[in-house]
């Protein structure tokens, strides 16, 4: 296997002046980063970096903020684009011969590198900098599940018309948004790949995406944003690989939700104790499950057990996060009270 950002180096000229969006989980075959090895390849010539949410080095929670601020050894610029700016401006981009991204994302709408793709290839297109989006292997590739984003609830979390889970690599969503961009494949395709076997190294993508298995889940479970009253131990070992509230009954759940018979996955108990009741979720065949007929599942369960006051009825419920996730109010008919 040959990630995209390797391809590309084979062929670049030393004396380019170089940007990098990237982040710490753009590992390639050697154990470097993407920068790293950009660094030593262009050495000076790597003008800036730029960061995507949880920031370039990748230490800030969902959501937080990020600064700008140099590189703490090279001294270079790193542009963090999830704080005061979200798009690359003109005087970030002067000075440099071309752009190249290369984040290692998973192939889901509201995972923000989508966002911050499309917003990068907009800022250079408006400068005529060329941008080469290069391609890292994702679960889910060629999958669409889920509810697709309509235009009046684009957002963030919800950039354009595509399903929950969109299922494209990097050089394919440039392709689809029809943005001018170089793109640097990978080799071989990531439809020849089986996950997580013939994967890369797992570096977090963000803090609470450990591994192959998380980045599966988080789809299925991400809805419990808009539920701050459910837990998906995010700060834990077990984040979005687990369901839990002080109110489960955990046996009982996960018989009746491996009753539904839902393909390539299935769920076990996970009490914590008497006040901590729970469910873990496993996927037992990869091409077979699909993250959003899990999430109905699960939703559909607790509401005919415990009913709306203990899910979108609830004082600490967020239906408005709950339209951003799924830019669409469809899911309304189903799960609202």
């Amino acid at each position: 296997m040959t990630i995209g950002f390797e391809r590309w180096l084979a062929k670049a000229d030393p004396q380019w002046r170089v940007g990098l969006l990237s982040h710490q989980a753009a590992l390639l075959s050697t154990g470097e980063t993407s920068a790293q090895a950009a660094r030593r390849f262009f050495g000076k010539n790597l003008i800036a970096l730029f960061g995507p949410e949880h920031g370039y080095f990748g230490h800030a929670a969902a959501g937080e903020r990020t600064h700008s601020a140099p590189h703490p050894t090279w001294g270079i610029p790193v542009y963090e684009l999830y704080g005061s700016f979200r798009k690359p401006t003109r005087e970030m981009l002067s000075g440099l011969d071309l752009l190249v991204v290369d984040l290692q994302d998973i192939g889901v709408r509201c995972y923000t590198y989508l966002a911050t793709l499309k917003l990068t290839l907009e800022a250079c297109a408006e400068v005529d900098l060329p941008c080469v989006v290069c391609d890292r292997p994702i679960p889910f590739h060629g999958v669409e599940d889920g509810p697709v984003a309509e235009p009046e609830h684009f957002s963030f979390v919800a950039p354009c018309a595509l399903p929950l889970v969109h299922g494209k690599t990097h050089t394919e969503l440039a392709a689809w948004l029809g943005l001018p961009h170089i793109s640097m494949p990978m080799e071989p395709a990531p439809k020849d790949f089986e996950y997580p076997l013939d994967a890369p190294e797992f570096f977090p993508p963000s803090p609470a995406i450990r591994s192959w298995e998380t980045a599966r889940l988080y789809p299925a479970l991400v809805f419990a944003e808009a539920l701050p009253q459910l837990s998906v131990a995010r700060a834990s070992a077990y984040a979005f690989r687990t369901l839990s509230a002080p109110w489960f009954d955990g046996p009982m759940l996960a018989d009746r939700l491996n009753a539904r018979e839902l393909q390539g996955i299935t769920f076990f108990d996970f009490t914590q104790g008497p006040r901590q009741g729970g469910i873990r979720l496993h996927v037992t065949a990869p091409h077979q499950y699909r993250p959003w007929s899990v999430t109905r599942a699960i939703l559909g369960t607790l509401r005919d057990v415990y009913g709306d006051e203990r899910l979108f009825g609830h004082p600490q419920a967020r239906p408005d996060w709950m339209t951003k996730l799924c830019g669409t109010e469809s899911w309304k008919a189903e799960f609202m009270p």
